[in-house]
C-alpha cells in the first residue's frame, strides 16, 4: 500500500513513520524535513497551504494518513482555522480528485474532552464513541469539524474514512496527568495499521493504550477495527513527574503540542 503521511515531522509523525514502514511505501510531507525520512520512499517538503501541493501529494497513493495541523489547544480561531479547517478540507478534496480510497484522519481525545472530569473519580463512566462530540477547547472543536467534514466525503461514496481520536502520543507519559489518555508508540502504529485495512465506510474511534485508569471506552475500536492495545500507562505511574490532573487540562493551560 502506498501511503501519504502529512505532518510527518511532528511528534506523532516521527513515531508513526517507522511503525508503518514495514509493508508500506511511504510518502512523507511537512513544512520541514522529517527526521524519519530515511524510512520513506519519498519525502516532499512543502506547505499544504500551497493550493497545488495537496493534489500533487495525493497523486498515485492508495491512502492518506492526515496528521498535519495545529495541535495547540490554547490557540485562538485565527491560528487554528488555516491548518485545521482550510488545509483539512483541501486535503480531503485533493484525495477525492486523486482517487484515494482510504483516509485515516488524526482526530483527538479533545473532540470528547468535555466529558472528562478534571480529576479521575471512581464512579466516572468511560467516554464512549457513540456519545455526541463534546470538545473541551477550540482545538477540540476543529477536530469535531474535521470528523464531520470527512463524513460528508465518506457518505458520498468517494472514499472511506477512519477518524482516530488519538490520546497523548509519546514513548512514555509526559507526567501523571497523561496516565488516563496516554497512547504508546506500538499501540499508535497498530491502530493506524488497523485503520488502513479495516472494511469500514466511516468511523470515529477513541485510541489510547490499555491504561488501567483510562477515561475512554475502547470497545468500538476493539470490535470494529480489531484494535488490541498492549501498552499500559500504569507501567510509568511511579516514575513520571506530577502534572495537571488530566492531559486535557494540561494542554488547555500550557498549549503543549501533541
Amino acid at each position: 500500500m502506498r501511503v501519504l503521511i502529512t505532518g510527518a515531522a511532528g511528534g506523532v509523525g516521527q513515531l508513526l513513520a517507522p511503525e508503518l514502514a514495514p509493508g508500506h511505501q511511504l510518502r512523507l510531507t511537512d513544512v520541514r524535513l522529517p527526521p524519519g525520512g530515511a524510512v520513506a520512499d519519498e519525502v516532499v517538503v512543502g506547505d499544504l497551504a500551497d493550493p497545488g501541493l495537496a493534489e500533487r501529494l495525493c497523486d498515485g497513493v492508495d491512502a492518506l494518513v492526515h496528521l498535519a495541523g495545529n495541535p495547540r489547544p490554547g490557540d485562538g480561531w485565527d491560528r487554528l482555522r488555516g491548518p485545521n479547517v482550510d488545509v483539512l478540507t483541501a486535503m480531503l478534496e485533493a484525495a477525492v480528485l486523486a482517487g484515494v480510497r482510504r483516509v485515516v484522519l488524526a482526530s483527538s481525545v479533545h473532540a470528547m474532552g468535555g466529558y472528562h472530569p478534571l480529576a479521575r473519580r471512581p464512579e466516572a463512566v468511560p467516554v464512549r464513541d457513540d456519545w455526541l462530540p463534546h470538545p473541551c477547547c477550540r482545538y477540540g472543536a476543529t477536530k469535531v469539524f474535521a470528523e464531520a467534514a470527512a463524513r460528508v466525503y465518506a457518505d458520498s461514496g468517494a472514499m472511506s474514512v477512519v477518524c482516530l481520536r488519538l490520546g497523548g502520543v509519546r514513548p512514555a507519559p509526559a507526567h501523571r496527568g497523561w496516565l488516563d489518555t496516554w497512547l504508546g508508540t506500538a499501540d499508535l502504529g497498530q491502530a493506524v495499521r488497523r485503520a488502513l485495512s479495516a472494511e469500514i465506510g466511516f468511523g470515529a474511534y477513541s485510541i489510547t493504550s490499555a491504561n488501567t485508569r483510562g477515561m475512554c471506552d475502547l470497545g468500538a475500536a476493539r470490535r470494529e477495527l480489531g484494535y488490541a492495545p498492549t501498552e499500559n500507562s500504569e507501567t510509568y505511574a511511579e516514575s513520571v513527574p506530577d502534572g495537571p490532573p488530566t492531559m486535557c487540562a494540561a494542554r488547555l493551560s500550557t498549549g503543549e503540542r501533541r
